[in-house]
Parts: C-alpha cells; sequence; structure tokens
C-alpha cells in the first residue's frame, strides 16, 4: 500500500486526517474565464522548457494557400529553409501538380488523399524527395495532413 507523505514548509509531514480536513475546508473559487485563462498563462510560462515549442490546437492561424485547402504552419525551420504544418482539404480540394526542391514528408492524419491512381489513408506516410514531380493530389472526403518540407511561398497561387 503506498502511502502520500505530505511535507510541510519545515519538512514535517501532514497526516492523512489532516490532509483530508484541509481539502473539505477550502471552497472551490470559481474565476472569470479571462482572469483564469490569464492565470493559466502565467503559470504555464514558469514550467516550460526552452528546448521545446508547444502549439495547442486551438493556436495558430489557418491560412488558405488554396482554395479548399487551408495550412497553419507549426515550426519553421529558417537554418533549413523548411517548415512543419498541418493542411487541412475540404471535400473535393485538389492540389494542381508541383516539383519539390527539398525532401517533404507527408503523414495523412484524417480523411483521403488520392494520387496517380493510388489512395491514402490515415496513418499512410509519403516521402518525396527533393527533385521529385508530384502529379495532381485530389481530395475526394477531405483529410488532414502534416507535412514537413520547404518553405510555403507567400503567394496562395503557388505551392511549396
Amino acid at each position: 500500500m503506498r502511502r502520500n507523505n505530505h511535507k510541510q514548509p519545515g519538512g514535517e509531514v501532514l497526516d492523512e486526517q489532516t490532509v483530508a480536513q484541509l481539502c473539505e475546508a477550502i471552497a472551490p473559487v470559481c474565476l472569470e474565464s479571462e482572469l483564469a485563462a490569464r492565470m493559466r498563462s502565467r503559470v504555464m510560462a514558469g514550467t516550460t522548457d526552452p528546448m521545446v515549442e508547444v502549439v495547442r490546437a486551438a493556436e495558430g492561424e489557418w491560412r488558405t494557400l488554396l482554395t479548399g485547402v487551408d495550412v497553419k504552419v507549426l515550426h519553421v525551420d529558417h537554418g533549413q529553409r523548411t517548415q512543419t504544418s498541418l493542411w487541412r482539404l475540404a471535400a473535393g480540394a485538389r492540389v494542381p501538380a508541383h516539383s519539390h526542391a527539398k525532401d517533404e514528408e507527408c503523414l495523412v492524419l484524417e480523411g483521403a488523399v488520392t494520387n496517380d491512381g493510388v489512395t491514402y489513408l490515415p496513418g499512410d506516410y509519403l516521402y518525396a524527395r527533393a527533385g521529385t514531380d508530384h502529379s495532381e493530389f485530389a481530395c475526394p472526403t477531405g483529410a488532414v495532413l502534416i507535412l514537413r518540407g520547404e518553405l510555403l511561398a507567400n503567394s496562395s497561387s503557388t505551392l511549396p
């Protein structure tokens, strides 16, 4: 049986009954959502590891790259001129034929995409080496992909 040791600031251990009484005596406080968010942010700011980057699902900005294709950049490696991004493709979206100047990795997270008559489903991984020419990708049902490859161009009319 595991025993919880609750140490006091001086190093003494509180017994379970005292801990239980303290927990019962503390009334929950309801905070306004804005105040709660600010407090959470301040607390979390002190716990982050500078070697780890986190982009929460609700964070970041989705930008339209093509009709039916939105992209959210997760990480940019300026030295390598690459980025990792999420791609959200609507049903019926198409990604035109394009070439790769750098290696590209793609993992299908949701839905399906089709290229050259082959359909790729969740969990399927594609690796295209630099210099690869892709024919058009079609997305009949909608999909979410994670891609790591060259930086996206600023213009919505060009592809990576």
